[in-house]
């Protein structure tokens, strides 16, 4: 069996050893409190680490809560295309994460799903769905994406050391150590503290699906008169973004010219930045740009911070 990555709940060939009896914290929690708003998902994140003796100072140890809601200790194994997922065993939610992921990586992927076990007790009506937009404003993902970056990061210490040191790849490189989370994880939760001045962005080098669709299958048998689709040159398209950099709409799948400083950092493989014309969907804006390349499952992506 995968080594638990906290707590000595381990779960085992032939059994399991249990700390304490569950308590389901989800429940708990609607015990004294409506969620009508993400306000109210954050504020669960907040309960969570007042019950388990947590204060806001960094880094959170989630071990705490996890041992005090009598929870299995998350067990890590590998996941196709997902980070973390919840199964109940033996009565108890039991969270599964990623081997393959970081510490730091993992860490975050717990939070998320201990976010997810508040919207598992929710009334069927204000369930919030995974793809479109509800009663809260926002897709499913992102409001535990907020959520998780609260439990993690809290606002009462996460926003003076963000607003002390300001808005860059520096600092969040900094804050990153600081709370013992990703860069990505806390690229993100910067860009909540500076609302509507910043917006963080995966650039992958791919096609469009539009492009993919065109394509004639190699095996396809040739017809006189008939010239098939090849494929344009890939480029570094936006593969995720987080945030919003004054109103401007980002959409995926939007390229970036190979002059700009994303593309550099990437051709490279070495940090760039400098201010530049970046193209917001139907608008080309004037902003400063730190771009630094990462590998994610062997693939060279570059991570950006436009400000």
């Amino acid at each position: 069996m995968e080594k638990p990555l906290c707590g000595d709940k381990a779960i085992h060939l032939r059994g399991i050893k249990l700390m304490a009896d569950y308590e389901n914290p989800a429940k708990l929690f609607l015990e004294d409190h409506s969620v009508e708003s993400l306000a109210d998902v954050i504020a669960y994140t907040d309960f969570l680490r007042k019950e388990s003796g947590l204060s806001s100072d960094p880094p959170i140890n989630i071990k705490n809560i996890i041992d005090r809601f009598g929870m299995h200790a998350p067990q890590a194994i590998p996941l196709p295309q997902q980070q973390g997922t919840t199964i109940p065993f033996l009565g108890t939610p039991q969270i599964i994460i990623h081997a393959g992921d970081p510490a730091s990586r993992q860490k975050y992927s717990i939070a998320h799903e201990l976010v997810e076990l508040l919207f598992l007790e929710l009334p069927g009506g204000i369930r919030p769905d995974r793809l479109k937009e509800n009663i809260f404003g926002i897709k499913k993902e992102r409001i535990c994406q907020k959520a998780a970056g609260n439990l993690l990061m809290p606002r009462d210490s996460f926003y003076p050391r963000a607003m002390q040191i300001g808005l860059s790849f520096q600092s969040a490189e900094i804050l990153a150590d600081v709370y013992k989370v990703s860069l990505m994880a806390a690229l993100c939760r910067m860009t909540d503290m500076y609302p509507k001045q910043s917006i963080f962005i995966l650039w992958q080098l791919r096609h469009k699906p539009t492009e993919l669709k065109k394509k004639v299958p190699e095996t396809q048998i040739e017809i006189p008169g008939f010239h098939p689709t090849n494929l344009p040159e890939p480029k570094l398209r936006v593969a995720w973004r987080y945030g919003d950099y004054k109103g401007q709409f980002m959409p995926v799948d939007k390229s970036i010219p190979k002059d700009s400083s994303v593309y550099i950092a990437w051709e490279n493989n070495q940090p760039s930045s400098g201010a530049e014309i970046i193209p917001f969907g139907s608008y080309n804006v004037k902003a400063f740009i730190e771009s630094k390349p990462i590998l994610i499952n062997g693939e060279r992506y570059v991570l950006s911070l436009v400000r």
